[in-house]
């Protein structure tokens, strides 16, 4: 085996230590390496790891083709193959591996070329991430959870209390009517405000709770929605771009990005007076970024609110706590 990029011109002995060092390296590795020849879909060598990892032996991976090990990801595995063939080097997660057992194992593959018997080949060195993908699920999992709890905190001291109340102002409501008092209508007038104010309470937490913005669709699907429906409303112009290779996001991240955006949106149709918004998602490889940037009046961040006024002002404190809950520090992927 002869790295692509060795040094011309070396002596025998020279070449010999070499590639006595690459053999120590492929032999003991804690990652299972193959040597892939793209042109041919042929498995030219294979180190331990690998025969642990595929469960195959070693003669046996040298008489399957690249397709029996990747035999539903082919376009991605072929692309990924050129890039590396071009570049010389390459990295990718979304690959897997089918054992010999039949298990689809998840896979981290780095890879770079080499010249083996002759030809220039790939060699991948291939990690299993199995229990990151499942450390990542749980905590997908676990933040499910506190969101439930959350929520189900906010029903219980927002909407049971509003409709508590609407029940006293209807008992209250149904004595005055019965004494003939004209108390009756100003009760009435109470009890349609708390009936507001909890219909509203219960509408933004059925938004938490469902999965209806995003289910089978995609994150730049559910924000063009929202667009329509928070900026379209009001005659605002709005446009959506997405920039880089759009994939699916742990559903933490595609929900926080989603909420955010709403807000924002609301925010831009309520106060800033806009004729035109544009929102930009980009993705990078580590990173997903979300820009709206709109033509109206802008405000002092530092300014204090008047929580006495009806405005809200919660706005900005829930989007930070929303980017804030995943960032790379806190085990998600940045947002």
């Amino acid at each position: 085996m002869r790295d692509s990029h060795g040094e011309k011109g070396a002596g025998p002995e020279a070449l010999r230590e070499s590639e006595e060092r690459y053999r120590k390296v492929f032999l003991h590795s804690n990652d299972a390496i193959l040597v892939i020849d793209p042109d041919r879909d042929a498995i030219m060598d294979a180190n331990p790891k690998a025969c642990e990892l595929l469960a195959f032996t070693r003669d046996e991976l040298l008489k399957l083709s690249i397709s029996a090990i990747h035999p539903t990801e082919m376009p991605a595995l072929q692309t990924f193959a050129r890039s590396v063939m071009r570049e010389g080097h390459g990295w990718t997660n979304e690959l897997s591996c089918l054992t010999k057992t039949g298990r689809s194992v998840p896979a981290e593959i780095s890879a770079s070329t080499a010249e083996f018997a002759g030809r220039r080949c790939i060699i991948a060195m291939v990690r299993d991430i199995t229990e990151r993908q499942q450390a990542a699920h749980a905590h997908r999992e676990l933040a499910v959870m506190e969101e439930r709890t959350r929520l189900a905190r906010e029903i219980h001291d927002s909407i049971a209390q509003g409709l508590t109340g609407i029940i006293w102002q209807l008992n209250a409501a149904e004595q005055s009517a019965l004494a003939g008092g004209e108390a009756a209508v100003e009760q009435i007038g109470r009890v349609r405000e708390l009936a507001r104010a909890s219909l509203q309470e219960c509408r933004r937490s059925v938004w938490d709770l469902r999965a209806g913005p995003l289910e089978g669709g995609t994150l730049a699907q559910a924000l063009e929605k929202q667009m329509e429906t928070l900026a379209g409303g009001v005659g605002v112009h709005s446009t959506l771009a997405v920039d880089g290779q759009e994939r699916v996001l742990p559903s933490g991240v595609e929900v926080a990005l989603l909420r955010i955006g709403t807000e924002s949106l609301s925010n831009l149709t309520r106060h800033a007076g806009a004729t035109e918004a544009r929102v930009t998602l980009t993705y990078h490889v580590s990173e997903v970024r979300l820009k709206i940037r709109d033509d109206g009046v802008g405000f002092d961040p530092d300014v204090p609110v008047d929580r006495g006024a009806d405005t809200g002002g919660f706005g900005l404190i829930n989007m930070r706590e929303r980017a804030r809950g995943w960032y790379p520090g806190r085990g998600g992927p940045a947002a």
